[in-house]
């Protein structure tokens, strides 16, 4: 007797946290799907913002250059006869 009423008891307690699975899982989910919308959604607000403030344009009607490339001297390619570099010949092997 004492083996049966531990069986249903255990059986009892699944079954109810089987039901209470089934209604709480799809509210915690909906929660967290939500709040990591928020999360997303406050980044990209905080990106666009920062991109918007750096990219105002200049209303003065004046070119502001920020950066300026270091100047360096490139050797030119040799030429031969005016081409650029070099013929090499070879055969077709069938």
């Amino acid at each position: 007797m004492g083996l049966l009423k531990i069986l249903l008891v255990a059986i009892l307690i699944l079954w109810v946290l089987r039901m209470l699975v089934t209604v709480l899982f799809p509210y915690l989910m909906a929660m967290f799907v939500g709040k990591m919308q928020q999360e997303a959604q406050k980044q990209y607000e905080r990106q666009a913002g920062s991109y918007r403030s750096e990219n105002v344009p200049n209303t003065d009607g004046k070119v502001r250059i920020d950066y300026v490339p270091p100047r360096t001297t490139k050797s030119k390619p040799s030429t031969t006869n005016g081409r650029v570099g070099e013929f090499v010949d070879f055969e077709e092997i069938k």
